[in-house]
């Protein structure tokens, strides 16, 4: 209820004939003379010479408003000054109203983002240069729109973009942030400008290189192999010497001696299957040398199909084509964002990254086997600084929008919605949209 101006009424005097009768109708009329109609929306002057339906009528014409009721409120005059000051008072705020409205216009909105390419450019440490990028670019063109001024303040997670504007302490964030519930419940958001999604990067294969090759075999495997044959082969070695050693020729002398000619018999029967004379009619001799190349089989059976099973069982579970290869294997992300909330809801434990060339750089060292981001920036970060060394697999998943963010119930966000729908009516959205994007899909 705003309460309006004050009106006095005067009337005539009473015949001084009779002093008491006039005291009377002095005393009357100067209590009447602070008689007011209390409106919704205005303080009417009271007219005692009209009925109450003249009355609400001529303080609708006055005041060109709504009056829900009148009511005729009685004040002294001490009860009266005080009402007539508290009135000047609203009245004094409800006029400053619009010049505060105005001064506020003129304050340049605070705008705060964060690095995530192509969206916003990371800048050198310490630089005071306007920010570069896709979401820079239509905010600027929006703001332009809007007819607002801005400035730019960048902070180094997404989780503080939030912050900042739930606080109080920005009025617009933008960058790539992923629209969800539990952010909708702290800040609002305009409409849609990007759907994007999570994606996975992996270190490319490279089957030529002689790096990889020599990391894929099974050393342990192969260690404990060989010293199983050569047990093997000195167990058999004996065996040889001693159905050897009375034929005379090498294996007789010393023991050592003998021995060594006799496991350098054993390779040879193992490898060819053969040893010295084919005719000897030795039936034993013959049967030792069977047995050995039957020993040396399995032995070389053995080894490959060490090298090879483990070959292919490495390859397959270093695969990773989609978010259901990721159980088992290192992954890296970025903390703050709907990634890391993803990673979080499925159990599936993870390195922090602190930025996408920095997971670039541990994918290509080997450090993670999978980092898992924004769609659009590991695209980016690959292409740029990959050198052909990361891959970006699989579909999309985990799709989500990203939006502008404002203080809950701020007047901005309807404005900024009807700049974001012209945008996208007249094609200037296409064109900022072609110009950061093509080069990365």
């Amino acid at each position: 209820m705003v309460l309006g101006g004050c009106g006095e009424q005067k009337s005539a005097s009473a015949p001084a004939a009779d002093a008491g009768k006039a005291q009377a109708e002095s005393d009357r009329l100067n209590w009447e003379a602070h008689s007011y109609c209390v409106t919704r929306m205005s303080f009417v002057p009271n007219h005692h010479q009209r009925d109450p339906a003249e009355r609400l009528t001529a303080a609708q014409h006055e005041h060109h408003d709504l009056v829900v009721e009148t009511t005729h409120v009685h004040l002294r005059p001490r009860a009266w000054r005080a009402c007539a000051a508290a009135a000047c008072l609203v009245l004094g705020l409800e006029a400053a109203a619009p010049q505060c409205a105005a001064a506020g216009a003129g304050t340049p909105l605070r705008v705060v983002t964060n690095p995530s390419a192509p969206f916003v450019l990371p800048q050198l440490a310490g630089s005071t240069a306007r920010p570069a990028g896709f979401s820079v670019d239509l905010w600027e063109e929006i703001a332009r729109r809007m007819g607002v001024a801005f400035t730019w303040n960048v902070v180094r997670t997404q989780a503080d973009l939030l912050d900042a504007v739930a606080d109080g302490r920005a009025d617009v964030a933008i960058a790539a942030i992923g629209m969800s519930p539990e952010r909708e419940r702290r800040v609002d958001f305009s409409h849609p400008y990007y759907d994007s999604g999570l994606r996975i990067a992996v270190r490319a294969r490279q089957e030529s290189s002689l790096r990889a090759m020599l990391a894929s075999i099974p050393w342990p495997a192969l260690a404990h192999l060989f010293a199983l044959a050569s047990l093997v082969v000195i167990l058999l070695a004996n065996v040889f010497w001693l159905i050897e050693r009375r034929s005379g020729g090498t294996m007789r002398g010393p023991y050592w001696r003998a021995i060594g000619h006799s496991m350098w018999a054993t390779v040879l029967i193992i490898a060819t299957g053969e040893y010295g004379d084919r005719d000897a009619p030795h039936v034993v001799r013959r049967i030792a040398v069977v047995a050995m190349w039957l020993i040396g089989v399995v032995l070389i059976a053995q080894l490959t199909a060490t090298v090879t099973s483990t070959q292919t069982v490495q390859r397959l579970q270093a695969t990773i084509l989609g978010p259901d290869d990721l159980p088992g294997k290192s992954i890296g992300s970025v903390p703050g964002t709907l990634a890391e909330d993803y990673l979080r809801q499925r159990g599936l434990p993870f390195t922090a990254i602190p930025s996408g060339p920095d997971g670039i750089r541990m994918l290509v060292e080997g450090e993670v086997q999978a980092v898992v981001f924004d769609a659009p920036t590991l695209e980016y970060w690959a292409a740029r600084q990959g050198n052909g060394a990361v891959d970006v697999v699989g579909p999309i998943f985990r799709p989500e929008k990203f939006g502008i963010a404002v203080a809950m119930g701020s007047p901005l966000r309807k404005q900024i919605n009807e700049a974001l729908l012209e945008i996208y009516e007249d094609g200037t959205y296409d064109g900022l949209s072609g110009k950061w994007f093509s080069q990365t899909r």
